[in-house]
């Protein structure tokens, strides 16, 4: 039996996966290989054999499976050397022992299975099904059956062909593009707002209510914090209550350098002695919609549109700033930042500018003229940087302690600092980073409140970590949970971290 090697390879990972009979690759627990790339679908290519033939099918992703730079459409057989191109960017190299002579030039049209390959004569395939799944008998000799195949796999096929696109047309409808849901009021969406667009993707079966789509929808990470970018922060000594944010950026590197050093044993999104929770998965989604509904119902709590609100909230002490490291923990947040002069943002209208003079300008004047004890000068584009970097730094008052808990924990047991990926974000900044995410779901008008607005989310990276350092994080995240202090989900793909939120008034939701 020949051996069949996937060679995977993206900017996040590479990894070696022996074929013995079938996998199908995609950014969730979907797919029997899950691969950290954002721009797969839950369920996206299968790749199976069938005797001496592997054969590829797309499993209809979002953004397709590309064989040599052709777009596969149906069952499709591979040659050794071949490549494939899948999500945004991940490539899979094939590799099929004693098959060389086989091998094309890389340019070459992918040949179906039906148009009579070397190592398969006139054996057609069977047509995958509408849902995404891969096909069960892949391929059948002629000689065997006891009918004619070819009248049925035609009938077949054309059924396939209304079945899927009654199938889409249904799925289109239902998600809001063919008209409102019944007995669902839909908020108003301008088509001139500067708010990413989801593309529904009706065979990855993609759902607002679904632990990894939500997850894969808003958890977009940002570029990774470069210290030499970061200026010092000097509190004013008579500020007792902000003490604690005096810190270096000579010191943020020490920490990021030690959180990140190399480990004596397996790391990444899925080590082999990886042992998840239930308290992990399962209900949070649910949950914390929940919670985030009744922040913005009955809770009263308004999301920074913009840094100017995030600064307002910063000033009232609806939020507070935290340190960008300590012996602990640091903040791997505001890498994305800008320079650029601050703006202000509305649903229907997007980014405009800030004038001169008006309440949003005179906001951030306020605080940048004492940011704790620094003066910042909003016409210096490096000034505006360091703002933004520290408005990122937000947090509700009832989570620093928890994220200082779990973080004190994990020091004591490993002697590294854990790495925290994202806080507080405004809605602006949280669309602009979600403006390259091919699974960013809709944003329906002030109603969408995103965890990372809600001053109650923080994210902890894990892929650096080995199987016993995460595994203790989910085991203190799942006590912590049991108390009901916290929701932890665990998210895998592009962004792989625990995903934690607080309950911001210190009650589970009703559910």
């Amino acid at each position: 039996m020949l051996k069949v090697t996937l060679h995977i390879q993206n900017p996040y990972e590479r990894r070696d996966f022996d074929l013995d009979d079938e996998v199908t690759i995609g950014r969730t627990d979907a797919s029997s290989l899950v691969v950290s790339d954002s721009g797969l679908s839950r369920r996206n290519t299968t790749v199976f054999r069938d005797g001496s033939a592997v054969i590829v099918v797309d499993e209809g992703s979002l953004n397709g499976t590309f064989l040599n730079g052709n777009k596969v459409s149906g069952a499709t057989e591979l040659r050794d050397g071949d490549e494939l191109k899948i999500g945004t960017e991940t490539r899979i190299r094939i590799e099929i022992s004693e098959g060389a002579a086989q091998r094309s030039a890389v340019g070459r049209q992918p040949s179906a299975v039906s148009s009579t390959p070397p190592t398969v004569k006139q054996q057609p395939v069977s047509i995958p099904t509408a849902t995404g799944s891969a096909p069960k008998s892949k391929i059948q000799n002629p000689k065997s059956a006891g009918f004619p195949l070819l009248p049925v796999a035609i009938g077949f096929g054309v059924f396939a062909i209304f079945f899927f696109g009654a199938t889409v047309i249904f799925l289109i409808w239902r998600s809001g593009s063919g008209g409102p849901t019944p007995g669902r009021p839909q908020p108003p969406v301008s088509s001139s707002s500067a708010i990413p667009v989801r593309v529904i993707d009706p065979l990855g079966g993609e759902d607002e209510d679904d632990l990894d789509d939500l997850i894969a929808s808003w958890e977009v990470p940002e570029e990774e914090i470069k210290a030499d970018n970061v200026a010092d922060i000097k509190v004013d000594p008579a500020d007792t209550a902000d003490a604690d944010l005096n810190v270096t950026a000579a010191f943020l590197a020490d920490r990021q350098r030690k959180a990140l050093e190399p480990r004596n044993a397996e790391t990444g999104i899925r080590p082999a002695a990886l042992d998840v929770p239930k308290e992990l998965f399962g209900d949070g989604v649910i949950k914390q919609k929940a919670k985030l509904r009744e922040m913005s119902t009955t809770g009263g709590y308004h999301q920074p549109m913009d840094f100017a609100e995030l600064a307002e909230k910063r000033i009232k002490g609806d939020l507070i700033e935290m340190p960008m490291a300590t012996k602990s923990f640091y903040l791997d947040v505001g890498g994305s930042a800008s320079d650029a002069p601050f703006t202000q943002f509305a649903f229907g209208s997007g980014n405009s500018e800030i004038s001169p003079g008006s309440p949003k300008f005179q906001i951030l004047s306020q605080l940048a003229s004492n940011f704790s004890g620094t003066k910042y000068d909003l016409n210096n584009p490096g000034h505006r940087k360091q703002m933004r970097m520290r408005l990122l730094r937000m947090f509700n008052k009832r989570a620093k302690p928890i994220l200082q808990e779990l973080a004190d924990a994990y020091f004591g047991k490993f002697g590294r600092p854990l790495r925290v990926t994202s806080l507080t974000r405004s809605m602006d900044y949280q669309i602009g980073l979600n403006a390259s995410n091919p699974n960013s779901f809709k944003v329906r008008g002030e109603g969408s409140l995103p965890p990372h607005t809600s001053g109650c989310a923080f994210d902890l990276a894990r892929k650096h970590m080995t199987a016993e350092e995460q595994n203790f994080v989910m085991q203190k995240l799942a006590q912590m949970e049991s108390t009901n202090k916290l929701d932890a989900l665990i998210e895998y793909g592009v962004n792989a971290c625990f995903h934690i939120f607080i309950y911001f008034d210190g009650n589970p939701p009703k559910m």
